[in-house]
């Protein structure tokens, strides 16, 4: 029986990505409108996703969330990234403020600081994917190096995990995952990201200002690693929560937040690293 479960939740996992992947790859290609609006989409999934694991306890301001992920996406699509980001969310925060001063006799303030929270952690991480596609710097490149770095790390670490995993990290949120499955994870991951960095420069006809094939690899060596935090912090959640998935919206994988737990961490450190790269290229001196 217990086989059978297994062997239908490898079944579920893989339909899924049968289907989700092709899509992933179409909406990233495509960019612009269409990346935005699904971002958005998943955004507020992932944001009620976290703010139902939380009301448990705590009741955040589930709609100020709400309202703040749908008007900062919206100032993403009019106006790109600038300085208007630091407003949008000192105006959430400062609507967070005044929620508390109008409702202090039944607003606790951890519901305060959850909301706050859940909006940083979901939809602004998130909308760093759109950032990426978007650097005038072949963003349409680098933005790939966000789920290689993270879908690698997740199938080279559970691979080499599985195979040589013998350290556990018992002192963490996930005391399954070992120090060989995160080494290998890693490796496999900048491995991926040196060849996907190979391929592009020796197969597409595309000029590159310093060398890809370097920067790739760097950017999914430390997309990679910080995979490997996003996936421990959605588990840390989660234990403290107590609750075994965040939703069931893709089966055999749960919610949105247990399939892009990595990726949401790794968006920003990409888009970092790339700007870093570009002010301070490596090329020169490897």
């Amino acid at each position: 029986m217990v086989v059978d479960n297994q062997m239908s939740s490898i079944l579920k996992r893989v339909l899924t990505s049968v289907v989700g992947l092709p899509l992933v790859i179409f909406l990233v290609h495509m960019g612009g409108f269409f990346l935005l609006v699904v971002c958005a989409l998943l955004a507020l999934v992932g944001l009620r996703e976290l703010y139902l694991a939380f009301g448990k306890t705590d009741k955040p301001i589930h709609m100020a969330g709400y309202l703040a992920t749908v008007g900062y996406y919206i100032a993403i699509h009019y106006f790109g990234p600038g300085y208007w980001l630091l407003i949008s969310l000192t105006l959430f925060i400062i609507a967070v403020q005044t929620c508390l001063v109008l409702f202090f006799r039944h607003l606790p303030l951890e519901d305060a600081v959850v909301t706050v929270y859940g909006f940083l952690y979901v939809p602004f991480l998130l909308s760093f994917i759109l950032l990426v596609r978007d650097h005038e710097a072949l963003g349409t490149f680098y933005v790939w190096l966000i789920f290689t770095s993270s879908f690698g790390c997740d199938t080279f670490a559970y691979i080499t995990g599985m195979t040589l995993g013998k350290r556990k990290l018992t002192n963490t949120p996930s005391p399954s995952k070992s120090v060989e499955g995160i080494v290998g994870g890693i490796a496999g991951a900048t491995l991926v990201g040196f060849l996907f960095g190979l391929f592009v420069v020796r197969f597409l006809n595309v000029e590159f200002e310093g060398n890809f094939i370097v920067n790739a690899t760097v950017i999914s060596l430390f997309g990679s690693g910080f995979s490997i935090i996003g996936d421990m912090a959605a588990s840390a959640i989660k234990r403290h929560t107590k609750i075994k998935d965040f939703g069931n919206i893709f089966p055999g994988h749960g919610g949105f937040l247990d399939r892009a737990d990595s990726i949401i961490v790794v968006a920003p450190i990409v888009y970092l690293v790339v700007n870093l790269l570009i002010f301070v290229p490596l090329w020169p001196w490897i």
